[in-house]
């Protein structure tokens, strides 16, 4: 069989001896680079189309071929999809030859698309054993996690992050490798791998990941550290152990699921293994491992197998501080203090001496505690429209002055409030727009 290169053809697989694709009409390549042969499609997504391909300068070796031919508008998209497909290469090529990990090939270009041909890795995913064979035990587990997190630390202490662990991306290879037995797993697709000194290729406000796996600090503002991908780890752990995809609780409850994972395992697991999954899923990035090795350390009870293929532990960079946004209850309450700050100042001076007055103090009080600027940026801005707001509300509301200091305590902690819980959720909600679909 030819398989047809066009990415948009409906039924790529033609007979042998074919110059045009029956389906589409696009001319056919035999061998590509006059090495590889095209056997037939393995997938397709946003990006292009992924073949099984056999290598003839290796005796028809099978091996991967991945196209690039993003379906995306606008010249920043196409830029991007093409900066992520070279990327995904330079990773490869810099994590070099790991048995859990597929080796790069080559990287080139053939009639205006790139190809990226790498190790071709025999098994299913685990998305795929999921589906075959129902959700995992403990025991299954814990060979994912004996066996994923050194991969983990190796690529950490290379100073790569992941950024897209998901089950779909865990290959359990077959037949396994003789030294790692059942706990051979293989790490896939490394497309959003970034090195962790430089920052995101995504606009500001966009986010690169899948959602339900990634964690908060990289869908809001595209940062990503090693504990970034322990968080993809436990959503996988999650995932594989209820049978329940996070992006379904994600899409209804945002990041609140996490403190709720537990109720949603109907079957019995060691509180050691609970605890570990607890710390792997905390929201605060500080607040989960320090790194793959801790938590394969404390998955061990602090023992390594002497069997266990993991590279030098070095010790790691400290990661930079979260710039993820203010949580809800503080916003509300300094918008409160703020639009009754405002209206007590209103009624001993001048609208322009009472505004100075009162947004000096808040910038003080903001600026003055010890969070990230973007943080205080965001909830001095949150804070100074619902103040507006409320205040003009309250000048423009008719009553009596014997009412009015009433209404001062009513409009500025409730309507304040409200208000700066409802900027915050549509914040969040264009957010979430915006990263998906820009």
């Amino acid at each position: 069989m030819i398989c047809c290169l066009n990415p948009d053809c409906p039924n790529p697989q033609n007979p042998d001896g074919t110059n045009f694709c029956l389906s589409c009409g696009t001319g056919l390549v035999p061998i590509l680079r006059n090495r590889y042969r095209i056997i037939a499609p393995l997938g397709g997504g946003g990006f292009g189309r992924t073949y099984l391909a056999e290598d003839l300068d290796k005796l028809n070796e099978q091996c991967v071929v991945k196209q690039l031919s993003p379906q995306v508008k606008g010249s920043w998209s196409l830029k991007k999809a093409t900066e992520l497909f070279e990327q995904e290469a330079k990773r490869l090529q810099q994590l070099g030859e790991h048995p859990q990990i597929p080796t790069l090939y080559g990287y080139f270009k053939q009639d205006n698309y790139l190809y990226l041909v790498q190790q071709y890795i025999k098994g299913q995913n685990l998305l795929q054993e999921l589906q075959h064979q129902g959700a995992f035990n403990e025991a299954k587990i814990r060979e994912l996690l004996s066996g994923l997190l050194p991969v983990l630390q190796t690529v950490h202490n290379l100073h790569v992050i992941h950024r897209d662990i998901k089950p779909d991306n865990i290959i359990r290879r077959s037949p396994p490798h003789p030294q790692l037995g059942s706990r051979d797993f293989v790490l896939i697709d490394f497309g959003v791998a970034k090195a962790a000194t430089t920052t995101a290729l995504a606009k500001p406000g966009t986010s690169i990941g899948s959602f339900g796996y990634a964690p908060i600090e990289q869908m809001q503002v595209g940062e990503a550290y090693p504990a970034s991908d322990l968080y993809s780890l436990g959503a996988t752990c999650f995932h594989l152990l209820t049978n329940i995809a996070p992006r379904d609780l994600w899409i209804k409850q945002g990041y609140g699921w996490i403190s709720q994972w537990r109720q949603h395992v109907k079957q019995p697991i060691s509180q050691e293994l609970e605890q570990i999954i607890d710390k792997l899923l905390k929201e605060n990035y500080r607040e989960r491992y320090p790194s793959a090795k801790a938590a394969f350390q404390a998955l061990n009870n602090h023992s390594i197998p002497p069997d266990t293929i993991i590279a030098p532990f070095p010790i790691l960079p400290p990661q930079p501080p979260t710039t993820v946004p203010e949580s809800s209850p503080r916003v509300v309450l300094t918008s409160s203090g703020s639009s009754l700050l405002l209206l007590v100042l209103l009624s001993f001076f001048g609208t322009a001496i009472a505004s100075g007055i009162w947004l000096l103090i808040l910038a003080g009080f903001i600026f003055a505690s010890a969070r990230p600027i973007f943080a205080k940026t965001y909830l001095l801005i949150i804070s100074v429209i619902t103040t507006l707001i409320v205040v003009f509300i309250f000048k423009s509301l008719p009553m009596q002055a014997s009412f009015r200091g009433l209404l001062v305590i009513v409009l500025s902690t409730i309507l304040a409030g409200l208000l700066a819980f409802t900027l915050i959720t549509l914040s969040q909600i264009f957010n979430k727009f915006f990263a998906r679909y820009f």
